[in-house]
């Protein structure tokens, strides 16, 4: 299963400038060890018959739509691949360009053929109250999910941080006998660990351990992300991990308990419990501070301005209500917004496009139910260049973290 940062909806959004044809395919999967995931090729070739259809009414002619969709026909035999799946599968292709990703999301099955990459799927995963992260970790293992309210997957971790105590004891020893054989010529010893030491007794070294797990994930997993990290495990763990973290949205509650005991659809339940007050304060916050700002020149509640400003990433914050549509076009080199009272050919849901480029710059989404909207408007935006004492990073939930 697959990462999906922010960054890589930034790279769609550039992919569609072209102007070429796109075709974006969201499929729901069942994970592996069930009986149920042979279906899973066999309904991603049915979206691939839709897809081709649509290619040739788009104006392909059959054999251009056949290899437009030939870099799919490779996944659709790989019996690895489809033995690894999240609860959703999304692929994107465009002239010279293919992606996919395995996400815990379960979308709707969906083919569009269109100018532009179809994200709207995607965005309760990326907004401000849909995407949070679990670091589960123990003496013995440690575990990183991706998570949303609806579910989770398992980062895979190896070859990224050492997965033990144990397992980083070895490499810091060996970085101790790389420095000693440097100065001596001596050698080396195995590294004894005192596994009947107390948990006291052992700060230093599960501080250290906790370092390498915090460079490892900083480097390769959370360099670009400001989602929730919630940490699950033993009670004297946590302020020793905290002492150690860099990653600014480490939060400030736990789930506690030895987490080697608990099933990581546990696990994710007690985090959604101890996450979810906190995404909806967030919203208030929001809501709150649009209305602070309004009437100063440092909102936005028109949605040609909000479309305009989230293009050049003005936006750092954006509210939009649950549900609403809004068609119409928008000419990035003219900077013209047309709004439309229902869609119309070529058209483009623009609360969809105002939300994914917001995220795309870094700033945050919350989808709100429209009465609890501040204006009654399908969308109300904070404007970044107004809020320069916000800090684009926050520390969530009073948790330490430096960058």
């Amino acid at each position: 299963m697959d990462i999906f940062p922010k960054g890589e909806l930034k790279m769609l959004l550039e992919a569609q400038t072209v102007g070429c044809i796109c075709v974006s395919m969201y499929l729901p999967t069942y994970k592996g060890g069930t009986d149920q995931t042979q279906q899973n090729p066999v309904r991603l070739r049915n979206l691939l018959k839709d897809a081709h259809a649509r290619l040739m009414k788009a104006g392909l002619r059959a054999p251009e739509a056949t290899k437009f969709l030939e870099p799919v026909q490779g996944i659709l035999t790989d019996s690895f691949f489809w033995r690894h799946q999240g609860d959703g599968l999304v692929v994107f292709l465009a002239d010279d360009f293919f992606r996919y990703y395995r996400l815990p999301v379960q979308f709707k099955e969906a083919v569009v053929v269109s100018k532009r990459f179809h994200v709207k799927p995607l965005l309760t995963m990326l907004s401000a109250d849909g995407l949070f992260y679990i670091l589960a970790i123990s003496q013995k293992t440690v575990r990183l999910y991706q998570c949303t309210h609806y579910g989770f997957r398992e980062i895979d971790l190896d070859g990224i941080i050492p997965r033990s105590l144990a397992e980083a004891m070895k490499y810091e020893h060996f970085d101790r006998e790389l420095q000693f054989h440097h100065h001596s010529g001596l050698p080396g010893r195995e590294p004894v660990l005192a596994h009947g030491k107390e948990p006291e007794d052992r700060k230093d070294e599960l501080l250290k351990y906790s370092h390498m797990v915090d460079r490892g994930l900083r480097r390769d997993i959370l360099e670009n992300e400001n989602a929730p990290l919630v940490l699950a495990g033993v009670d004297y763990f946590f302020p020793i991990y905290k002492e150690a973290n860099t990653y600014a949205n480490l939060f400030g509650e736990a789930v506690e308990g030895n987490p080697d005991r608990l099933t990581p659809e546990e696990i994710h339940a007690k985090a959604w419990a101890i996450i979810e007050p906190h995404f909806k304060r967030e919203e208030e916050e929001a809501a709150r501070q649009y209305r602070k700002l309004a009437g100063t020149g440092k909102t936005a509640e028109d949605l040609s301005r909000i479309v305009t400003d989230s293009y050049s990433g003005k936006v750092y914050r954006l509210l939009i209500a649950a549900g609403a549509e809004r068609w119409g076009t928008f000419d990035p080199y003219t900077n013209v917004v047309s709004l439309h009272a229902k869609e119309e050919s070529c058209d483009e849901d623009l609360l969809d496009m105002a939300a994914a480029h917001t995220l795309a710059h870094r700033g945050t989404v919350h989808v709100v139910a429209p009465e609890n909207m501040p204006d009654g408007t399908p969308a109300a935006a904070v404007l970044r260049y107004a809020t320069a004492e916000i800090p684009q990073e926050s520390n969530v939930g009073g948790a330490r973290g430096t960058n």
